[in-house]
């Protein structure tokens, strides 16, 4: 649950998964980063991608 928590795209959900024994499809995993967000409030640290896009590309 940690790993998941702390997951920025669905690839590192995906490998997280993976790595429990489990697959995810894209769509699946997409579903679960928005979970996971959802489950934290919203709050993690944001990638430097994630910060430009949310900045419109000033980070």
């Amino acid at each position: 649950m940690e790993q998941l928590r702390l997951c920025h795209n669905e690839n590192e959900v995906m490998q997280v998964v993976s790595n429990a024994g489990y697959s995810a499809t894209p769509n699946e995993a997409k579903e679960i980063l928005a979970l996971m967000t959802l489950l934290t409030g919203g709050l993690r640290e944001l990638t430097l991608e994630e910060l430009s896009q949310v900045t419109g590309g000033a980070a």
